[in-house]
């Protein structure tokens, strides 16, 4: 018999893979080539589209034999203002919906520990789904069938208006809040810091950050969510699965199964694998970028939620000197011989843990803002708030792409 813990990861991960598959089928089940469909990540004007509307297809240069990265291909080429206005429509509906459900909930937890005892307050961490979790599911399974109606009907998502390289931003921008979250369990990178930090003004900026991620993870889950149109291609599928898990995540916040270690390190290296698998069909060596850059992650700070290394000083030092020989092997062999460039492999890295340094940061600006203005208080949290959620984003997007264009003229 299953576990009653795992039977949530279970229908978690049962129902985003279904979802994507549903999608992939409705989207390639009206074209003549859809193993071909499937592959296409360089499509021509005319393309997919589920047989019906004409997207724009890659934006090609030098005659053809150069392809502009950062110009979303999945876009039709003949918007209309319905086009625009459902796939925002849908979007707005979905964020504001979490948003309010989650000052709901805060409100309401605020509410009852300052009537009672924070043990009596209902609002801890329980094994059972609540109000706010059914609300949060219904909002996201309306949402989840809007979507793939709207595209079947209209076809574009956001990224008829917005940069590509914004909606990667934010997707690294979710990891960059999880690395956060465990610095306690992992530090900051291979281990570091041992002990616990005991600045202050740290502190209080990681119970912060604790409290009230929920706000800046579900702007990167539903923007990318509503992103794309319902494409039938294997990228678009890895894709889907993992925004799916992402709105379970949203969905089962103070549930037991919301904190599991294991499940959010599975969700941050989905990423790994849908990000390698999507560049690895673009052709090319950008998929060196992805799955060797998240990697890199995964050794410096993820490993130590796997067991395989410990961050005890009084840990052996044959188990990380076999781990950074094996990763450097798999550079060199991934590499080749005629391929130097292994500096590659540091783009994402960099940028993730400058981010979390740069989160850190404001929040302890904030932080010393209040104490030396108490009367600033809410004006502070909020201008910080906003404006590291926005330089993260901004940040990162001229990181990956160095421009915010959306390419409308091809």
């Amino acid at each position: 018999m299953i576990p009653r813990s795992w039977s949530y990861y279970i229908l978690y991960i049962a129902t985003s893979f279904s979802f994507a598959t549903l999608v992939l089928v409705l989207a390639v089940y009206p074209l003549t080539s859809w193993k071909q469909a499937m592959t296409t990540s360089r499509p021509w004007r005319g393309d997919m589209g589920f047989g019906r509307f004409v997207i724009r297809g890659s934006r090609r240069e030098d005659g053809g034999s150069t392809i502009t990265p950062f110009a979303y291909a999945w876009r039709r080429s003949d918007p209309t203002a319905w086009t625009h206005a459902s796939a925002w429509g849908g979007y707005i509906v979905h964020q504001l919906g979490q948003w309010y459900i989650i000052t709901r909930v805060f409100r309401q937890r605020a509410a009852e520990t300052g009537a009672a005892s924070s043990s009596s307050s209902p609002l801890q961490y329980a094994s059972t789904y609540r109000w706010w979790n059914w609300a949060m599911v219904y909002l996201n399974v309306s949402m989840a069938f809007y979507k793939l109606i709207q595209s079947h009907l209209f076809y574009d998502g956001l990224a008829i208006d917005v940069s590509e390289a914004i909606t990667q931003g934010s997707v690294i921008m979710i990891l960059v809040v999880a690395l956060i979250l465990a610095i306690p369990r992992r530090g900051i990178a291979f281990g570091y810091p041992q002990k616990p930090i005991t600045s202050l003004a740290y502190n209080i900026v990681w119970q912060f950050i604790k409290k009230y991620h929920a706000y800046m993870i579900s702007l990167g889950t539903v923007m990318n969510f509503h992103y794309h149109p319902a494409e039938g291609t294997l990228a678009h599928h890895g894709g889907f699965v993992y925004q799916c898990l992402l709105l379970w995540q949203s969905s089962n916040f103070l549930h037991t199964s919301h904190r599991n270690k294991y499940w959010v390190l599975f969700l941050e290296l989905w990423v790994l694998l849908h990000g390698s698998v999507t560049a690895y069909f673009q052709l090319g060596s950008g998929w060196q970028i992805f799955f060797y850059g998240f990697l890199v992650v995964f050794v410096a700070n993820q490993i130590y939620d796997t067991g395989i290394l410990s961050r005890r000083s009084s840990a052996g030092w044959w188990q990380p000197a076999v781990v950074y020989l094996l990763f450097i092997l798999l550079v060199v062999f991934g590499f080749g011989k005629d391929d130097h460039r292994y500096y590659r492999v540091l783009f994402i890295p960099v940028a993730e843990f400058l981010a979390v340094l740069y989160c850190l940061g404001m929040g302890c600006v904030g932080y010393y803002w209040i104490q030396r203005y108490p009367s600033h208080r809410v004006f502070a949290v909020c201008l910080m708030y906003t404006l590291t959620g926005a330089g993260v984003i901004l940040s990162l997007a001229y990181i990956l792409a160095g421009h915010l264009r959306v390419f409308n003229d091809y």
